[in-house]
């Protein structure tokens, strides 16, 4: 989601490998542009995610069941910290277990997802245009074909 009032662009893919079981999990620090991305099993999750990342002028969040699990505050334009690196790294140690709870085993779940918008990392990058195929450097409709009933 385009967080700067630039052009109001929201695109929605498609990730695998995540294996979320439940709930979401948002990032406002998303190299290269550092609009928000989010990820989840639940829709409503999702959207509580986003909304408290824009109340809180951003961060990271770990949502389920309607609730915020875990929240990690970057207060300096949404994609920094003004805390001490070891209190930043235990503060991911907690974020990245909630996100484990939601049924994620990747070991750093947040990380992974906030490097997806990164189109210079082939073969594929999700931004606010929508996803890029970047060997092909155009960007794609994630549905292929519609089936009617």
């Amino acid at each position: 989601l385009e967080r700067f009032g630039r052009n109001g662009n929201k695109s929605l893919a498609f990730c695998s490998g995540w294996k979320l079981k439940k709930g979401a999990m948002a990032s406002s620090a998303a190299p290269d542009d550092n609009n928000i991305i989010v990820m989840g099993a639940d829709a409503e999750d999702m959207s509580i995610a986003v909304n408290h990342l824009i109340e809180n002028g951003g961060g990271q969040v770990v949502v389920a069941d309607g609730k915020v699990m875990e929240f990690l505050p970057l207060p300096v334009g949404g994609i920094a910290s003004d805390l001490e690196p070891a209190e930043i790294a235990r503060l991911e140690k907690i974020i990245n277990k909630a996100a484990n709870e939601l049924g994620c085993d990747l070991p750093e779940p947040l990380m992974y997802m906030f490097f997806l918008p990164i189109t210079a990392i082939p073969d594929y990058a999700i931004t606010d245009v929508g996803p890029v195929d970047c060997i092909a450097l155009d960007t794609f409709d994630p549905i292929l074909e519609l089936m009617e009933n």
